[in-house]
């Protein structure tokens, strides 16, 4: 009996231990700071140029698979870009919900510590910060549970990190699941490091409004960016997760459905009409129109500034199979699909996007999407790993840690 006892009091007591260690991880670092654009600004390299890598919906949860990390990896090392900027759904925040918060804050923040510890070490090695906005998927765990702010702080908590809060740019928002965070920009200066010659935009675009219908930019955070962009006055790009309903003025209207249109909702005058357009994207459009974008039910203006604030280009995620590049305006929406394994997506576009602005070209910029078959299918074991990754999606990180990992270890491919 006295046994019995002794082997319940191990096991209660190994349980407590395991919760306040799971409650020590879940305690943001001192290191979270707070910043500013000033402090926080870039350089374009000696060449006039400057280089951004855009990564879209990671989406994977507690466990990053481990061909993500390597094509992250090898995107640093080859391409040596300037900036990563995580255009949301970086995590899938959905499943903490339903747990405690101490464990729900640890699940999140093991979750956002599986890839930043990878930009650490791209930080430490190239000196190649990143910077994020969050998407609709992140902030699912956000309602009384770990908010937007307390994410923040764990991404800030990283030595890679680049992002910093402004509380003027998301004031006055709000979600289901609270007022938006982490709107901010990042300034970059001459190669001297001089003069501010180029501004890049990052904005949270929220998750669900109040009617459970995908949210978007809001007023207030509109506002603060004209009141921003009218004292930098440079050129500028901007990220955000979700793109803007103006997308479909750029696409073909069509007149009936068949299997080469899309169809999609909008509130006009407080209703919902649905529209349909053609997936054949205008001539000379460069990528794919492969399912409907979608954006926000609500327009309230944020394209209509960026267009007249003279923005060259909005990049955004959300949209996993869609790899476009419109114009509308003088203004250019473009769309990154996946780069990575923690949700639905196409194999052959699954990748990230490569920015590059030229000094030399009056700030303008090129634009192209790279593959993850570009970067990790050399082989036949190669493609045939990248084909089970495709196909498992969402458990592929979990099958990948209990199996496949470790024999990667051995093999001396991950690190």
């Amino acid at each position: 009996m006295r046994r019995a006892i002794t082997v319940v009091s191990a096991i209660v007591l190994c349980l407590c231990l395991c919760l306040v260690i799971i409650a020590v991880a879940a305690k943001t670092p001192p290191s979270a700071r707070l910043r500013d654009a000033e402090s926080e600004h870039l350089t374009f390299d000696a060449d006039g140029t400057f280089k951004i890598i855009q990564v879209a919906d990671l989406q994977e949860f507690l466990l990053s698979s481990a061909i993500s990390l390597e094509f992250i990896r090898d995107l640093a090392e080859k391409e040596q870009p300037d900036l990563f900027v995580l255009t949301g759904d970086n995590i899938a925040s959905g499943a903490a919900k339903i747990f405690p918060k101490f464990i729900a804050k640890w699940l999140v923040k093991t979750s956002i510590n599986s890839f930043m510890k990878r930009f650490d070490k791209i930080y430490k090695k190239f000196g190649i910060p990143v910077t994020m906005v969050y998407g609709n998927h992140d902030n699912e765990a956000s309602e009384k549970k770990v908010s937007r702010a307390e994410q923040f702080a764990m991404y800030a908590a990283h030595p890679s990190f680049a992002g910093y809060y402004i509380p003027a740019a998301d004031e006055g928002t709000e979600d289901k699941d609270g007022q938006h965070y982490g709107t901010h920009n990042i300034i970059v200066k001459d190669s001297m490091g001089a003069n501010p010659v180029f501004n890049i935009w990052l904005f949270d675009s929220g998750s669900y409004d109040l009617t459970d219908g995908y949210s978007g930019v809001q007023t207030a955070q509109v506002e603060w960016f004209k009141k921003t962009n009218a004292a930098l006055g440079v050129p500028s790009i901007a990220f955000q997760h979700i793109v803007v309903p103006e997308v479909f003025d750029a696409l073909t209207p069509a007149a009936e459905t068949d299997e080469n249109t899309i169809r999609q909702d909008f509130m006009e005058n407080g209703e919902r009409v649905s529209k349909w357009f053609s997936k054949t994207l205008p001539a000379g459009t460069v990528g794919e129109l492969r399912e409907a974008p979608c954006p926000g039910m609500f327009n309230e203006g944020q394209f209509a500034a960026l267009n007249d604030g003279g923005v060259k280009a909005l990049f955004f995620g959300h949209d996993h199979v869609n790899s476009f590049a419109l114009e509308l305006d003088g203004t250019d929406l473009i769309n990154t699909p996946s780069a990575a394994f923690g949700s639905y997506g196409d194999i052959d576009i699954r990748g990230a996007r490569i920015i590059t602005v030229s000094q030399a070209d009056d700030y303008d910029y090129t634009s192209k999407l790279v593959t993850l078959q570009d970067y990790c299918g050399g082989s036949k074991l190669q493609q045939s790993r990248l084909k089970m990754y495709h196909k498992l999606y969402t458990f592929a990180a979990v099958l990948d840690f209990f199996s496949f990992r470790p024999l990667l270890w051995i093999a001396g491919l991950f690190d």
